[in-house]
């Protein structure tokens, strides 16, 4: 039996949320600075602690899931619920960062 499944996004969703990797999010100086922009596909949580993951389209056109930090758990539950409600906002380009030591993530628009 295999450890993983694989998703919509073709992302290998690991039973064992400690084989996906933490998505690296930039401390930011500033208000001004932007953020890393990843085009995001999906959004969910996994495991009995309900840890949220997120799936990235790399610019090489894979798909891969990660875990998602703590501060974004709100922001992964809105996701999920808007979504239930008929509102997909997904895929989209996504801004995460670190602004004042608090994890964001925001859709973004050119």
């Amino acid at each position: 039996m295999a450890d993983f499944s694989v998703n919509k996004a073709v992302a290998k969703i690991y039973q064992d949320i400690n084989k996906h990797g933490i998505l690296k999010v930039p401390v930011l100086l500033d208000e001004e600075t932007k953020g890393v922009i990843h085009q995001v596909l999906s959004v969910g949580f996994l495991g009995e602690q309900r840890d949220p993951i997120v799936t990235i389209k790399k610019s090489n056109g894979e798909s891969v899931a990660y875990r998602l930090p703590d501060d974004l758990c709100g922001w992964a539950e809105n996701c999920m619920v808007l979504k239930l409600q008929g509102v997909d906002m997904l895929p989209a380009e996504v801004e995460f960062g670190i602004l004042n030591n608090k994890a964001y993530a925001k859709f973004y628009k050119v």
